[in-house]
């Protein structure tokens, strides 16, 4: 929805579980020296200033990703990720900002990778653009081609997937403002993985107790589609993972939001494991 800036928001703990577990696959796809694609369906501005007056208004980045690097447990944080997050996160907080997935990919990502963005706002375009344009912060020589869409997601997913190189992920993580989001997320994901069924898929979904039964719905088609595909095939090939900051019950008024998840299919191997370990120390330093 054009309604929604995800400036008020970065670096909150949706980011965080988001971010990690899309660099864990970043991580994993640099094993090989083979070229990867990365497509981004949501991309937002793709670097957010801590002192935005957006994010200051909501705080949201001070209960989160600031509040885990205030913590005398953020070292253990960065020595237990071996991907890498938690290290990039902190070199960007040390300059003011947040880097979003576009410029976390940037960071992974190497010269002969494809690196495909999409952003439909017409202010936030603007903004990833020139973001993009950006220098990294972090010391590395080589970067992505970047190419940038400004379409409705399910369109620039049809037009690019699949992919020229046909390795790589696709991260889909919509507002969800609109009940209808959670059905066109899914519908989405089923057309994309028709067409490309070897990528990595990372699906956010946000936490909320008035949306149980849309994401329950969306989990299940997800899941069941990708275990009739793979019938027969004892690896497992959908992974999800979830973080609450609060109980539901302890959400009222417009607060709404009490956790988020991340449906992964295709994952990669060791990322269940990375992730559970991971997770419970998150619940513990964000948890209200």
């Amino acid at each position: 929805m054009l309604s929604y800036i995800h400036a008020f928001h970065a670096g909150n703990h949706a980011d965080i579980i988001k971010h990690l577990t899309f660099s864990m696959v970043l991580k994993h796809l640099l094993k090989k020296d083979k070229p990867f694609t990365v497509i981004d369906t949501h991309s937002a501005s793709g670097i957010y200033s801590l002192s935005d007056e957006r994010l200051l208004k909501t705080g949201e980045a001070k209960s989160g990703i600031q509040k885990l690097f205030e913590n005398t447990e953020f070292k253990k944080l960065k020595e237990i990720d071996s991907s890498g997050y938690f290290s990039i996160a902190e070199e960007y907080l040390k300059k003011g900002l947040y880097p979003g997935s576009p410029e976390i990919a940037r960071c992974f990502m190497r010269v002969n990778d494809s690196l495909i963005l999409n952003e439909f706002h017409p202010q936030v375009i603007n903004e990833l653009k020139s973001n993009m344009k950006h220098p990294l912060i972090i010391q590395k020589s080589d970067i992505p081609a970047v190419s940038i869409h400004q379409r409705n997601a399910s369109e620039m997913a049809k037009a690019v997937i699949p992919p020229a190189v046909k390795r790589g992920c696709v991260i889909i993580d919509p507002s969800y403002e609109d009940e209808n989001d959670f059905t066109e997320t899914t519908d989405l994901f089923l057309t994309a993985y028709k067409k490309w069924n070897t990528g990595t898929y990372l699906i956010w979904y946000p936490l909320l107790s008035h949306r149980e039964s849309q994401i329950d719905r969306m989990k299940e088609l997800i899941t069941l589609t990708v275990e009739q595909h793979n019938a027969g095939n004892e690896d497992e090939k959908t992974l999800i993972l979830e973080l609450k900051v609060k109980e539901p019950e302890q959400m009222t008024g417009l607060a709404k939001l009490y956790g988020s998840g991340m449906i992964i299919v295709n994952p990669p191997y060791g990322l269940k494991e990375k992730a559970e370990e991971i997770l419970p120390l998150l619940h513990k330093l964000l948890a209200e």
